[in-house]
């Protein structure tokens, strides 16, 4: 619970915070010249236990065949290997998924010369049977003929496959689930979809701390949506957004979450809130196989392992701290840096302390000195005195800004002007109240800037914004739902008119540079999930009370 508190105090400090630079930044017009993502031969005698669903929800056995379906890769961790020709060797089948060369639907995708068959079960299981294009015939298949043309590559008259089918060395388990699955390949539509509609979810909320952003984020996607539907839709389907409410607890969140999913079927989320409940919905999301495009939050989950179901737009706390470690090593030169790392301990994630140390290390700086302290008791005269006195010379800051303005106004007393680099997230009003000594000494990121914005994306969004007559009060918020919104509507028109949720993913993973307009360019792929991966670094002016940009965008790998 505390935890939530936390990121909602922080999600709307940001909120507000990133609209008073806008306006800072653009004090007469939103189109200021300032705005320009085994062979293994099984015993013939076995009885194949695949329980098939047909109608409705997969099971969890065709759910684990259809991961090793799409990717070659065992849901139980187990090896899975590709056998091609007469080859003794072996590859791992991650390499030669069926849906390399079937597709994702079954259907066979001609490459270099060679149509794979329409292996559908609709298409196998023929009673007459069937001849194929080289004039083999065969039996319908069964369980155990399609086991053996798996594992052994002949087809139910033991006729040889074609020589570009692999053969698999497979667990008996992982090929039950892989047949449980090819039972319903060609039948497997996603809930959400139908011949006229396309029903999308999110989770926004409409009471306490959040509830005006979240107000505004729904009429911004209900706007564009409209314009989309009143446009013909998507391949004529016409967009219907649905609406649930997060929870008071995470917990409460992500059950929230599940009910939208089951019961109104949505086939993906967009724009969803989810501050505080980052890791819930990220493993609910994971577990239902529903994309979620845009969450706004401030700790998207950038782990080693990447939810494949998860596309951010704009960086997080993490990364907003690896660019201003990135920036303060090779853009400020310091001289014999000496540097400390200040936070509030068990409020601030463990991993956004050590992504700042990370990069400092990897940037060649020499190890932060953690100075952690209980949240809420910062005490800014020791800390002054401790940091002074062992000539720190640049602090990275984590914990809340009534605490940062206390020591650096202490620390001016002392006379002692550290270089001091925050998220800008963190940072609240009364930025340019700081005393004086600190001048072109304070550093911040954000995650986007007006700068970003294009002059046609600002009309659009204007139009936008005029036709439907919505207000501009949480103009950060706004952007970042307006462009998960685009974002997925990109993916939607490029995944084709056969739509499912995994070519969504596949067409997600392959976006480069998709302008906006009122973001950075935003790029996927198979190892990266944050649209816009990187900051923005502005200085700060205190004599003329205005943000400096401070150097160019710091991208992060």
């Amino acid at each position: 619970m505390k935890t939530q508190r936390l990121a909602v105090w922080l999600l709307a400090g940001a909120a507000i915070l990133l609209f008073d630079f806008f306006i800072v930044k653009i004090p007469k017009s939103i189109e200021s010249p300032f705005l320009s993502p085994g062979a293994v031969n099984f015993a013939r005698s076995w009885r194949f236990r695949v329980v098939a669903s047909p109608e409705g929800r997969m099971t969890p056995q065709e759910r684990r065949g259809k991961q090793i379906y799409l990717k070659g890769s065992s849901p139980s961790g187990g090896a899975i290997q590709a056998i091609i020709g007469d080859s003794s060797s072996e590859v791992p089948a991650v390499t030669l998924p069926c849906a390399g060369c079937h597709g994702t639907d079954g259907r066979g995708r001609p490459e270099g010369g060679v149509i794979p068959s329409d292996i559908t079960w609709k298409q196998l299981a023929k009673p007459y049977g069937i001849t194929h294009a080289s004039g083999r015939k065969h039996p319908a298949y069964t369980d155990r003929s399609m086991a053996r043309a798996i594992t052994d590559g002949v087809d139910p008259a033991g006729n040889p496959l074609a020589v570009a089918m692999p053969r698999y060395s497979i667990s008996r388990k992982d090929l039950d689930d892989l047949i449980a699955y090819l039972k319903r390949l060609g039948e497997d539509q996603d809930p959400g979809l139908t011949e006229s509609s396309l029903r999308l979810g999110t989770i926004l909320p409409a009471k306490g701390p959040l509830a005006e952003i979240g107000q505004a984020m729904k009429a911004v996607m209900t706007a564009y949506f409209d314009e989309i539907n009143a446009h013909g839709g998507i391949y004529h389907r016409k967009i219907e957004l649905r609406v649930a409410e997060p929870g008071d607890t995470a917990a409460a969140t992500r059950e929230n979450a599940r009910r939208l999913i089951e019961k109104e079927e949505v086939f993906a989320l967009v724009g969803a809130l989810i501050a505080g409940a980052d890791q819930e919905m990220a493993s609910l999301i994971q577990g239902e196989e529903v994309p979620l495009v845009g969450p706004f939050t401030l700790f998207p989950e950038g782990s080693f392992l990447l939810n494949r179901y998860l596309f951010y737009v704009f960086s997080g706390l993490k990364e907003q701290g690896r660019a201003l470690a990135d920036f303060a090593a090779r853009k400020l030169r310091i001289q014999a840096p000496r540097a400390a790392l200040v936070f509030p301990e068990t409020k601030i994630p463990l991993d956004l302390v050590e992504a700042i140390e990370e990069q400092c290390r990897k940037s060649g700086w020499s190890p932060l000195e953690r100075i952690p302290y209980p949240p809420g008791r910062l005490e800014s005269a020791p800390l002054v005195e401790r940091l002074s006195q062992g000539g720190t010379n640049a602090v990275f800051f984590l914990g809340s800004w009534e605490e940062g303005k206390a020591w650096m106004k202490e620390a001016a007393t002392r006379k002692w002007t550290p270089h001091v680099f925050l998220p800008g997230s963190l940072v609240g009003k009364g930025i340019f109240d700081l005393p004086l000594s600190f001048q072109e000494k304070i550093y911040l990121a954000y995650p986007t800037l007006p700068s970003d914005q294009t002059p046609a994306g600002v009309m659009e969004y204007r139009a936008l914004l005029e036709k439907h007559r919505l207000s501009t009060r949480h103009l950060a918020a706004q952007i970042s739902a307006y462009c998960a919104a685009k974002i997925l509507v990109e993916g939607l028109k490029l995944a084709g008119k056969e739509l499912s949720r995994e070519k969504l993913v596949v067409t997600l993973e392959g976006l480069y540079e998709l302008d906006t307009g009122l973001s950075p360019r935003i790029t996927y792929g198979p190892n990266r999930r944050i649209g816009a991966l990187g900051a923005h670094i502005v200085a700060i002016d205190l004599q003329k009370r205005e943000f400096i940009p401070a150097g160019e965008w710091i991208g992060l790998d």
